[in-house]
């Protein structure tokens, strides 16, 4: 298997991770996949050498990381799945930071004449197919706790196309494959072919965390820890800004 680039996004992390040394001084970041254009940004101008990325949902990092695959940050939309790996001891003492939060929102295709819709209207008969996270996506965990606080968790199961990662559900509703998607705000923003029809109440879910940890095994941990506290400097706050990711702290 051929050495991938810095920025690749590996399907299989541990496939890619065994496959391919980092270079020398380099870290391994694993991250939920709405931060990879900030981070991607912020890697370019940093100093080198850049950090190797993998990015998919945090679930299925987390999964990964308990298998052994050799990281040195994870960065996970939710914290749970930080809980989950501090439970087995995965997470070096004191190093977690909860660092940002989003936005949850109702998209359509832009093509699609539905500009008043809202969550409440999903279980017309003319919405059959709706995107949403699966399992191992934070952001489908807060779509159905938003569902649910709906009253419609169980009439719209049926409905339910679950996807591989929030990315994946973005993709679906741009391309017309479904009628429509639950999703960050952040993400929404990314690519053409979505239309914002609804913004779910922040009463309605569990509060949107990202928080990020420096693994146990990390053989560079004071590295590790450095580099997950410069994603609280300013340059950092402001590409999250730039995708519509909301800092916790100010630097």
């Amino acid at each position: 298997m051929a050495c991938l680039g810095p920025f690749k996004v590996w399907a299989t992390l541990i496939l890619g991770l065994a496959a391919c040394s980092p270079p020398p001084d380099s870290l391994t970041v694993a991250a939920a996949i709405s931060l990879r254009e900030p981070l991607i940004q912020l890697a370019a101008a940093a100093v080198p050498p850049p950090p190797q990325f993998s990015f998919a949902s945090s679930g299925a990092l987390a999964s990964q990381i308990t298998q052994g695959a050799p990281v040195d940050v994870f960065l996970s939309a939710s914290p749970r799945q930080l809980d989950w790996l501090e439970t087995r001891g995965l997470l070096l003492k004191g190093s977690r930071r909860e660092l940002l939060t989003n936005r949850l929102v109702l998209v359509v295709p832009e093509r699609q004449p539905l500009s008043r819709l809202r969550f409440q209207d999903l279980s017309r008969p003319s919405i059959a197919r709706i995107a949403i996270g699966d399992a191992t996506v934070p952001a489908g965990d807060y779509a159905r706790e938003a569902l649910a606080f709906f009253g419609l968790a169980a009439r719209l199961e049926p409905k339910l196309i679950p996807l591989g990662s929030v990315r994946a559900v973005a993709v679906a509703v741009a391309a017309g494959n479904v009628d429509a998607g639950l999703l960050y705000a952040s993400e929404a923003r990314l690519g053409s072919g979505l239309r914002v029809v609804d913004t779910a109440p922040e009463a309605s879910h569990r509060p949107i965390r990202y928080a990020g940890a420096v693994i146990a095994a990390s053989r560079q941990p004071e590295a590790a820890r450095a580099y997950l506290a410069s994603l609280s400097k300013a340059a950092a706050t402001a590409a999250f800004q730039r995708q519509g990711l909301i800092p916790l702290t100010r630097p």
